[in-house]
């Protein structure tokens, strides 16, 4: 009787190695690479409607009757101050409209752009923005230490000029699409990279008032509602149908928050270690309703080393933000403006699922 032959142990573990690697990738596959539409909650969170305002209008001057008294002998040499008329009040801006609050820093008229000294300006009747690219200093083990930096600080007319844009305009996974295309499909005059929303299943997606998905996630939140108003949300703090009672527009589901309730950089951050390191980022800041900045760093590269969690999150508090959030990164971080590109991307950067455009265009109300 002959003896059964036995597989060579090494054989073995190959095929086991094999196998497992044809299981990730079968599943990558169809978990990120394979466009999928997924289900959508489908849920339009309405613009509050404006406040009935009162017409403004000039109230009458009433002038005292002249007394019977003798008139001066200089009389016809003193000179009559005529009683000014009142000025009109205007009328006080509507949730989500900031063209009384900032009307110093929009124009009539047509776009004016200007690029002197790294310094890109563009204001127009609804959008002020400045990009200035800069150097930030930071500090590792290894020593001190800058890295390429593009700060975006912008004032929107109406809350409706910001828009979240979803690559091929669906809500789905393996759904990707250069910035530059998304940009381009939308008219907008500047955009950066999102939350990467595709490559997760979990997490809240409200893009432009309309709520795609609210489940649970362990990622904290950032919100900015239909009055301009931004908040930051720890997955404990989470509550879905709040958010919907309140208004949110926006809503991404990344992070971590970099800022705490009272605007001081967060000394703990929800996510993990790889995430915590030196990175190209994308952050979000609000200073008020209607003012934001937009953060790019270069990173990962002998020149541009990135940023730590730790060291954006103080650079968001010395920009002046009340509140900061941290977006996807690494090769999905990109500031796109003027037709071109213009931080520099790792590996020229990636498809994203997702971007954050500012638009010179109001929606009607």
């Amino acid at each position: 009787m002959r003896s059964r032959r036995l597989t060579p142990f090494w054989l073995v573990l190959l095929t086991d190695v094999l196998l497992a690697g044809l299981g990730l990738v079968v599943f990558a596959y169809f978990h990120h690479v394979r466009p999928t539409l997924l289900p959508s909650e489908d849920i339009v969170i309405e613009r509050p409607t404006a406040q009935a305002y009162s017409q403004v209008t000039e109230q009458p001057t009433f002038t005292p009757a002249p007394m019977d008294t003798p008139a001066p002998e200089d009389a016809a040499l003193t000179p009559v101050t005529p009683t000014p008329s009142p000025t009109p009040t205007p009328a006080p801006d509507a949730p989500g409209s900031f063209a009384n609050k900032y009307r110093d820093k929009f124009i009539s008229g047509e776009a004016v752009t200007t690029l002197e000294d790294n310094v890109y300006t563009y204001v127009s009747q609804n959008l002020n923005i400045t990009v200035t690219a800069t150097r930030v200093p930071a500090v590792s083990s290894s020593g001190a230490y800058e890295t390429g930096c593009y700060i975006t600080d912008f004032y929107v007319r109406d809350i409706s000029c910001l828009v979240g844009v979803l690559a091929n305009d669906k809500y789905g996974t393996g759904q990707y699409e250069w910035i530059s295309d998304m940009a381009d499909r939308s008219n907008a005059v500047l955009a950066i990279n999102g939350d990467f929303f595709g490559a997760r299943k979990n997490g809240v997606v409200i893009r432009n008032g309309k709520l795609y998905r609210k489940n649970h996630s362990t990622f904290d939140a950032c919100v900015i509602y239909w009055d301009g108003t931004m908040a930051t949300f720890a997955p404990s703090q989470w509550d879905a149908e709040r958010l919907i009672r309140d208004g949110a527009y926006q809503a991404w589901s990344f992070g971590p928050r970099l800022l705490d309730t009272n605007g001081e950089p967060m000394t703990s951050f929800n996510t993990t270690k790889a995430v915590k390191e030196r990175n190209p980022r994308t952050a979000i800041g609000y200073f008020e309703p209607g003012h934001y900045c937009f953060v790019t760093v270069d990173g990962r590269t002998t020149t541009n080393r990135g940023l730590t969690l730790e060291a954006l999150a103080q650079l968001m508090k010395d920009l002046g933000c009340k509140v900061a959030y941290n977006l996807d990164g690494g090769e999905s971080s990109q500031l796109w403006a003027e037709g071109k590109m213009v931080n520099n991307p790792y590996k020229d950067g990636r498809k994203i699922s997702d971007a954050i455009v500012l638009k010179d265009f109001v929606e009607e109300k």
